[in-house]
């Protein structure tokens, strides 16, 4: 018996070749969604909730509850659909995007932008003298599904 000739020797050395290649750039573009990380939002670092006056930069509302957070989204837009503040429901409907020099973009809309930025997100439809204790306990509800938890320290 013969060995196997050179040209199905090459041609099986190149599928597997190509296969190998098609897996690692799967792996490299996150093609793969059970080992994807996008559209996922992390906060990042300390959080401060604000409820008797405003963090530098942003105007005063009354009956508002301030969050400043730095959240890394690693995905396009995504909407605030609902929060609770230590197990209280409140609604966001502002969000403002803070930089180090303590100045404040108000953000056309209530969502989480793509990239890591320090939001200020305004809650309504609860009492800020009922917000004590720290850590503050948030659970921000996106739009994609993903439940976001901040454990925020408490700011005058």
């Amino acid at each position: 018996m013969r060995g196997l000739s050179y040209a199905v020797t090459s041609l099986i050395l190149v599928v597997a070749s190509v296969i190998i290649a098609l897996i690692v750039v799967g792996f490299a573009f996150n093609l793969f969604g059970s080992y994807s990380t996008a559209g996922a939002v992390s906060p990042v670092g300390t959080a401060y909730m604000y409820v008797s006056s405003p963090p530098p930069g942003v105007p005063v509302t009354t009956n508002t509850v301030y969050l400043v957070v730095t959240l890394n989204n690693r995905g396009p837009n995504v909407n605030i659909t609902a929060a609770t503040i230590n197990g209280m429901s409140a609604t966001p409907y502002q969000v403002y995007l803070y930089n180090s020099a303590g100045t404040a973009k108000l953000v056309s809309g209530v969502y989480v932008p793509p990239g890591q930025n320090t939001l200020v997100i305004l809650f309504t439809g609860l009492n800020p003298n009922y917000v004590a204790g720290t850590p503050v306990n948030v659970q921000l509800t996106l739009g994609n599904g993903q439940t976001v938890y901040v454990a925020a320290s408490l700011v005058g």
